[in-house]
């Protein structure tokens, strides 16, 4: 019998919900990092609640290397930065869907070095397209931002899947209108063996 995968993902909301069920259909041993402890006992009561195979965080210092711990080997990181907020800076959008996403990545990475794993970054999606004009001007700085947070994403997604690529594989999805359980299964076909040909890609998903 193969040995159960151990996935970590790192996410909110409906998002880190239809992930966390798809690795579980998956027989995946899951660790999740939540952004509030709220919306995290919200996604694991909706999973049947905190279990050998299905438990979480908050993220915080020292969360990531808990949580591996705890796992015993990472083979697996979904990392899923969130959306911009309406009014957000620009430089606090480009901290929260890069800056924190990105030392995630590399540290997971880092520990993926040894035995090898797989490396999967969803990209935030792009604001829809508002009614009223000042809707519209806040919203394009939003969509400013996040484009900004892709391209980076892309940029160190190629970077680290240069650094071991016989060992670590790191892919980047973008959603364009996806649904989370769509993206979900794009990230468990990457994450099996059917995605081991891939490597530093950006793919573009729409329903």
């Amino acid at each position: 019998m193969l040995p159960r995968r151990r996935v970590l993902i790192a996410g909110q909301g409906e998002w880190l919900e239809a992930m966390a069920r798809t690795f579980l259909e998956d027989g995946a041993i899951i660790a999740l990092m939540g952004t509030a402890p709220a919306d995290l006992e919200r996604v694991l009561d909706a999973l049947g609640g905190e279990q050998s195979d299905r438990f979480g965080q908050v993220v915080g210092e020292g969360c990531f290397e808990t949580l591996v711990a705890r796992l015993g080997r990472l083979d697996v990181l979904v990392c899923m930065p969130p959306q911009a907020v309406a009014g957000q800076s620009l430089e606090a959008c480009l901290v929260a869907q890069v800056a924190g996403p990105g030392a995630l990545l590399k540290a997971a990475c880092a520990r993926m070095l040894r035995h090898g794993g797989r490396l999967l970054a969803v990209a935030p999606p792009l604001p829809s397209q508002p009614s009223s004009s000042l809707s519209s001007q806040l919203s394009s700085q939003e969509h400013h931002g996040t484009a900004m947070a892709q391209a980076a994403l892309s940029e160190l997604i190629q970077r680290l899947a240069s650094r071991a690529p016989d060992k670590v594989r790191a892919n980047l999805l973008c959603p364009e209108g996806s649904r989370p359980d769509a993206v979900a299964e794009c990230a468990r076909f990457l994450a099996g063996g059917a995605g081991r040909s891939l490597n530093g890609q950006v793919l573009h998903l729409s329903d």
